[in-house]
């Protein structure tokens, strides 16, 4: 019965960086959309569309951080599990945050 209780907590784990990882890939689209939006509107509403742009990036950006960082302190209980396997494990759950951070890093120099 215990496996059973491993195997749904590290598919729940799994659905968490999943989401994780969608949610930081997602910020690619949402910039490259802002940025075109900018471009397209005329100057005199430039500065709403761009406050708005600021705005909600930034609101996801913090929404993607938050979620990162959840997935970097999550606690895996397996006893079975070899030296190995919890050193493979403690790697995984650092992946959102370094997609994080490549995507902020790419869309810093690309903005």
């Amino acid at each position: 019965m215990k496996a059973l209780f491993v195997l749904d907590e590290m598919n729940q784990f799994h659905w968490s960086m999943l989401k994780s990882v969608l949610l930081i890939l997602s910020l690619l689209p949402m910039s490259q959309f802002f940025i075109s939006l900018l471009q397209s509107t005329d100057a005199s509403s430039q500065i709403m569309v761009g406050f708005l742009a600021m705005s909600m990036f930034s609101a996801f950006s913090i929404i993607s951080f938050y979620s990162a960082l959840n997935a970097t302190i999550i606690q895996i209980k397996s006893e079975q599990a070899s030296s190995l396997e919890q050193n493979i494990f403690k790697i995984y759950r650092y992946v959102p945050m370094l997609f994080l951070t490549v995507m902020v890093s790419y869309l810093a120099t690309q903005i």
